[in-house]
C-alpha cells in the first residue's frame, strides 16, 4: 500500500513539474518518469531555457524601439506580449528537454533520438523568431526614415506566423 502511495506521489510530482515547465503532451510522459532531473524547477529554475537571456534582450530592444516617437503606433503592446509569451513557453520547453536529454537513460531510450530532433526543431523556431525581432526593428527604422509602413506590416505577419509555429511545436 505504501509503495502505491509513493508511486502515485512520484507520478503526480512529475506531471505537475512537466505542466509547470510548459511541456506539451508528448513531453509530459517522459517528464513524469524523469522528473528528478527537474528538481532545479522546484528551487525556482522553472521556465528557464537556453534562450532566456537572448529573449529578454531582444524583447527589451524591441520595446525600446517601439517606445520611440518616430516608430508610431504600428505595433501594439498586445502583439509584443503575445510574442513574449510564445517565446517564453518555447524556451521553457527547450530547457525541459535539455534537462531530460542530459540523462543518458533518456538520451539512449528508444525515442531519445526523436526527442533530440524535436528539440532541435523547436530551438530552430525560437532562433527564427529572435531573428524576426531584429528584422522588425530594422523595418521600424526604415519607417522612421521613409514613412512606408507596409514592410513593418509584412514583418508582423511573418512574426505572427513564426509565433504560430512556436505554439504548434509545443502542441
Amino acid at each position: 500500500m505504501g509503495l502505491l502511495v509513493a508511486l502515485a506521489i512520484y507520478l503526480a510530482v512529475g506531471f505537475a513539474l512537466a505542466r509547470r515547465a510548459g511541456a506539451g503532451p508528448g513531453l509530459t510522459g517522459a517528464a513524469v518518469v524523469a522528473w528528478p532531473l527537474l528538481l532545479s524547477d522546484l528551487r525556482g529554475g522553472a521556465g528557464q531555457g537556453p534562450y532566456s537571456a537572448r529573449i529578454a534582450a531582444g524583447l527589451q530592444e524591441l520595446r525600446a524601439a517601439l517606445a520611440e516617437p518616430a516608430a508610431g503606433d504600428l505595433v501594439g503592446a498586445d502583439e509584443v506580449e503575445a510574442v513574449a509569451r510564445a517565446l517564453a513557453h518555447a524556451d521553457a520547453r527547450v530547457g525541459l528537454v535539455d534537462r531530460l536529454l542530459a540523462d543518458p537513460h533518456v538520451r539512449d531510450a528508444p525515442d531519445g533520438l526523436r526527442l533530440a530532433q524535436a528539440r532541435d526543431k523547436a530551438a530552430a523556431e525560437v532562433e527564427a523568431v529572435l531573428k524576426s525581432l531584429v528584422q522588425l526593428r530594422v523595418q521600424l527604422g526604415l519607417v522612421a526614415l521613409a514613412g512606408e509602413t507596409s514592410p513593418v506590416r509584412a514583418r508582423l505577419t511573418e512574426l505572427a506566423a513564426r509565433v504560430k509555429a512556436l505554439e504548434e511545436v509545443g502542441a
